[in-house]
């Protein structure tokens, strides 16, 4: 064959075989641009990012870093803009990673063609990658990114020249810093900063930019080779020197930088050479999805409301989000401290909470007893767990009777042995705690001793269901019987200092909560808290109630309060224990300017607390609500109220109160008695508390003291006594306190409440009954 024949042949042949090539091509190329996905992703910089969490006064307290990809593994990333990075690190990246970007049109021609060979001939060193394309391959691209294909490529070039066309250069290169993958679960500039140097991008030099330039294309590898970054740094400095970017003084500067990314321990010469690198083993690029500083219980309270309100997909899929709470990080610190030190009985759990009683703001909360090498745990016992509130729901029955007039903290309430009867039910007979009982005494008193069968009578005057009715306004789920009384019903931490709240925002209830704004990564804001507000008490009711639940700290005589050392130094606090059966459930909430805080101490199976524990200095102690709770609040309170203000009168005293000293066993005028709060309108003529008001109390004929349970029926007169003469009628050796029997045993004759002999409430001669 003749030689020209022979060269056309494989001319035609060539061509063909490029046509073909070039019509394959181009049919792909149709294909592809029709299958193309949208730009707007990153047009509204949409990617995943970082959810910050913020005290009330800005203090960032936490971050909430997305899930992404089949295994949900966190992705680290906080977008930033251009002026929140060093210049010097712009530079170094953009030098390292694409130095024709502010020249080329989104694609590198050459590099292309190399591509393009490389996917016929199987090299896996392919080139042709520029910032432009790098964005659509993290962004829009990035379920495919993985893939070596024509196909992706192509995609690549043709979404990179649609970029190109929407944004300017810095607006592409301002997405590029906050898409890069920086090895681990770290993403962008700002997460890549922060885990290798610990510090913000706008603080880099040109050494550790162009240390995390070099990290970008394989940062995992070359993170665990120094020396490999360590040459690559020099490459692109001399890059630079070269083009004119940088003076070869500013590049010597850099190169003789003291370079130490954590995980490593670099040792040098004073030329900037490296003498030693040591790996730590510090784990720097991996971070967890729940992260604080501060409590990672409060990170995940915010994060459960956030998914609960905007979906999974919102917070792990997206992020971005800015998350500003109600939480005062002194006051948190307060009762984590709070919760690391104080003492419970082993195996035992406890929470914290406290809020703002003005606002309803959650200051502080912790769901469980902190402890060194302990995990956090999910279950936040401050607002998920539901327990007994026990005696510390007290106040809400008195302030009920107080409310409807009915009670003051004069009025006689009779601790005796009471059979309660209720229509169509069982017959109640409740017990005292110290399997005691006091007798004649006021209302303020019983509550300084919380007295459980008068908090019931109390109940059964006010009737159980306005007891209920008030209790449903203060967030409490009740329905009404005489147990309710007792705190016989649960209710959380958060609810149970949000009720007791009400008293301290004069008679206000504010529906507690802890975020208070919430907005996207542009700033337009998603939330802003409005909480519900409603009056349950009125003004003078409230102050009442402040006023008792002081003296349940403050009053001496004739015998301790129970909340005796509840006792913040400088600061007016009111407030009540409460126990459950056997001690499964042991309380104390206070009440302050600017705070209330409420402490639960139980085991999660509720199994009764042992009634002991030893302490760590081997001294025994009692387990009581009277002691490990108010050891907690008195720590809580004491850190959280640090350097704050104090009035030592306490809450402002409203219009419409006055005050009278009172004996607190007979409710007489005494003054040398208690000074106690009465609403103005209070008849007290009619309290059976003035000195001409007689008791009427059953006598021993044969003794002249008071009848007993061994006296005859037949030597038993009652007799009117005025109240200050009580006490010589009293079996000698007998006292008022709660290890007497004088006027703490049942009366003989006296059944309590619908039964017979003397009224369950104590009947007063010359006056009406206490109700």
């Amino acid at each position: 064959m003749e030689p020209v024949k022979i060269v056309q042949g494989l001319f035609l042949l060539v061509l063909t075989a490029v046509l073909s090539l070039v019509a394959l091509l181009g049919s792909s190329f149709l294909k592809w641009a029709q299958d193309l996905p949208s730009l707007d992703q990153v047009d509204a910089l949409e990617y995943t990012s970082n959810t910050e969490v913020y005290a009330h006064d800005g203090t960032r307290i936490g971050t909430i870093v997305p899930a992404v990809g089949k295994n949900k593994e966190p992705t680290n990333r906080v977008p930033v803009t251009l002026n929140q990075v060093s210049p010097a690190a712009l530079e170094a990246i953009v030098a390292s990673e694409d130095d024709q970007f502010f020249r080329h049109y989104g694609f590198d021609l050459p590099g292309i063609a190399k591509a393009t060979y490389q996917e016929f001939f199987g090299n896996s060193n392919r080139g042709g990658s520029t910032i432009t394309t790098q964005v659509i391959k993290n962004t829009v691209l990035q379920n495919i990114a993985s893939e070596r294909s024509l196909e992706r490529k192509a995609k690549e070039i043709m979404l990179a020249i649609e970029l190109e066309r929407r944004l300017t250069k810095p607006e592409i290169l301002q997405r590029y810093i906050n898409v890069v993958f920086w090895g681990g679960n770290v993403y962008g500039i700002r997460a890549a900063s922060q885990a290798y140097f610990g510090k913000d991008p706008i603080e880099l030099n040109l050494a550790e930019g162009l240390y995390l330039a070099r990290l970008i294309p394989a940062p995992n590898a070359i993170h665990d080779n120094f020396m490999t970054a360590r040459q690559g740094m020099r490459d692109v400095l001399d890059k630079m020197v070269r083009r004119g970017s940088i003076s070869a003084e500013a590049a010597q500067r850099a190169w003789e930088y003291k370079l130490e990314p954590r995980g490593w321990k670099i040792t040098y010469d004073d030329k900037g050479n490296v003498l030693k690198a040591e790996r730590t083993g510090q784990d720097v690029v991996v971070q967890p999805s729940i992260s604080s500083d501060l409590s990672r219980g409060v990170m995940l309270a915010v994060r459960n409301w956030l998914t609960q309100r905007y979906g999974e997909n919102a917070v792990f899929g997206r992020g971005g989000l800015k998350v500003y709470t109600t939480i005062d990080v002194q006051a948190q610190k307060a009762a984590n401290d709070a919760s690391r030190t104080t003492e419970i009985p082993p195996g035992a759990q406890m929470a914290i909470v406290g809020i703002d009683p003005k606002t309803g703001g959650v200051l502080a909360m912790v769901g469980q007893k902190l402890g060194p090498g302990e995990a956090p745990q999910e279950f936040n016992r401050a607002i998920q767990a539901y327990r007994q509130p026990g005696s510390s729901f007290k106040p809400i029955v008195y302030a009920t009777g107080v409310e409807q007039g009915a009670l003051n903290q004069a009025s006689i309430l009779v601790d005796d042995k009471t059979i309660f009867k209720v229509k169509g039910q069982p017959d109640y007979q409740p017990k005292e705690w110290d399997k005691s009982y006091d007798g004649y005494q006021t209302v303020r008193e019983n509550l300084d001793r919380s007295r459980n069968i008068p908090a019931v009578k109390a109940l059964e005057a006010a009737t159980p269901e306005a007891v209920a009715e008030k209790a449903r306004e203060l967030g409490y789920d009740v329905k009404p019987y005489l147990g309710m009384a007792l705190g016989s019903f649960e209710v959380t931490p958060l609810q149970h200092a949000a009720a007791l709240a009400a008293f301290a925002n004069g008679g206000i209830y504010t529906v507690p909560y802890f975020i208070e704004k919430v907005e996207d990564a542009q700033g337009n804001v998603l939330y802003q808290a409005h909480p519900r507000r409603s009056r349950v008490w009125s003004p003078q009711t409230a102050y009442v109630m402040l006023d008792m639940m002081h003296g349940n700290i403050v009053d001496r005589k004739p015998y301790w309060a129970l909340s005796w050392r509840a006792d913040v130094p400088g600061h007016w606090l009111a407030g009540k224990t409460g126990t459950t059966d056997s001690e499964r459930d042991i309380w104390f909430v206070g009440l302050t300017p600017g705070l209330v805080g409420a402490v639960w101490i139980g085991n999660d199976d509720n199994q009764p607390m042992p009634q002991h524990m030893t302490y760590a200095d081997g001294k025994v102690h009692l387990v009581t609500s009277s002691q490990q709770p108010i050891f907690a609040f008195n720590t809580f309170a004491q850190g959280a109220l640090r350097g704050h203000s104090a009035d030592p009168n306490g809450f402002p005293v409203p219009n419409g109160i006055v005050f009278h000293s009172i004996n607190l066993k007979t409710g007489a005028l005494d003054p040398n008695g208690t000074r106690a709060a009465f609403k103005a309108t209070t008849d007290l003529s009619a309290q059976g508390f003035l000195p001409t008001v007689q008791l009427q109390i059953p006598i021993d004929e044969r003794t002249g003291k008071r009848a007993t349970i061994s006296t005859p029926p037949d030597q038993i007169k009652i007799i009117d006594v005025d109240p200050k003469n009580v006490d010589q009628y009293l079996p000698a050796g007998a006292s008022l306190g709660p290890s007497g029997d004088a006027l703490t045993g049942a009366l003989p004759g006296s059944t309590g409440s619908g039964g017979s002999g003397s009224n369950s409430t104590g009947q007063a001669t010359g006056g009406s009954p206490a109700p």
